[in-house]
């Protein structure tokens, strides 16, 4: 039999953006099936070409596939697709595995074939995943600090809609209701939670347990992109001018010297942009610097599928 694959949610902005990049992997538009809610089955998605309409993901029998990936929680159809048989990938559920990054710098993962579910990192991770096992690969990281800024796309449709209508009712001169974000996210910053899975999912990707992180999340007022304020010491001393020639030759990350912002260098591509690599006065082991991206399609999509990829060659 033909191997399967089934994404859920599909009509959502992490499918979208994966459907984008699955292509590229070889699975054609019959080997796919789109599965979404009630209210959206019919939807026609565009997929390789063409286009495919979703089926009720809640009525849907799972044993017909051999892969689903899942990008929205729902802990239902896991519960269902594992019942049937399907091996389950998402970056939103819980695993006794470790978490699953692949990417030019790491290793083969490591799979038992008894598994049954598969983790993927979250996007944030995803993201500076590509940039972070480079350079430790120069130097050991010793210590990494992180400032966050995530878009209302990480809370997907209901979270770009939210900053939407805020907006406009605002200018209107009207009260607003927040629901998805605790408070009024247009026009404001708001703090938010650390992914309590980043620090130790980095001390394994990293092979060091003795890594240390300080991390913090704010929610900001654009529709889509993500940014990040990094800030490492290395174990040892680092030349800026090597990790600007390693950053630059990295496949989808580009340096910039000049100024950049998400919405012309970042917002709907597979490619990351870093800049302002500077290093402190005096402290050759440390190194800072500016990423803006896509966290759905650099980040997410492309994990997604470079998984995919080394599933088909491994496993399926």
């Amino acid at each position: 039999m033909e191997h399967r694959f089934a994404i859920s949610h599909a009509s959502g902005l992490a499918a979208e953006a994966i459907l984008e990049k699955l292509p590229a992997s070889g699975i054609r538009p019959e080997s796919l099936i789109l599965l979404d809610d009630e209210s959206r089955v019919g939807t026609k998605l565009a997929y390789a070409g063409t286009y495919l309409g979703t089926v009720n993901q809640h009525e849907f029998d799972f044993s017909q596939c051999n892969l689903l990936l899942m990008p929205q929680f729902d802990e239902a159809i896991a519960q269902q697709a594992l019942a049937q048989g399907c091996l389950l990938v998402s970056h939103v559920i819980e695993a006794d595995g470790p978490p699953l990054f692949v990417g030019p710098a790491l290793q083969q993962p490591k799979i038992s074939y008894t598994e049954t579910r598969l983790r993927l990192v979250g996007a944030e991770l995803s993201c500076l995943l590509p940039v972070l096992l480079e350079l430790d690969r120069i130097k050991p990281i010793a210590q990494l600090n992180m400032t966050c800024l995530r878009s209302a796309e990480f809370y997907g449709n209901a979270g770009v809609d939210e900053l939407a209508s805020q907006t406009v009712d605002l200018l209107s001169s009207r009260a607003v209701e927040p629901q998805i974000f605790q408070q009024q996210i247009a026009f404001n910053v708001l703090t938010a939670a650390v992914d309590p899975k980043m620090s130790s999912d980095l001390h394994y990707l990293l092979r060091n347990s003795a890594l240390s992180t300080i991390q913090q999340t704010v929610n900001v007022p654009a529709f889509h992109g993500f940014a990040a304020a990094v800030q490492i010491r290395f174990e040892a001393d680092i030349a800026l001018e090597d990790c600007n020639r390693l950053l630059a030759s990295i496949e989808n990350i580009i340096v910039k010297t000049a100024a950049f912002s998400l919405i012309p260098d970042c917002n709907q591509s597979f490619n990351c942009t870093l800049g302002h690599l500077e290093q402190e006065r005096n402290q050759p082991s440390t190194l800072q610097f500016w990423m803006m991206t896509d966290p759905l399609r650099y980040g997410l999509a492309n994990n997604y599928v470079n998984v995919v990829e080394f599933l088909l060659k491994s496993f399926l």
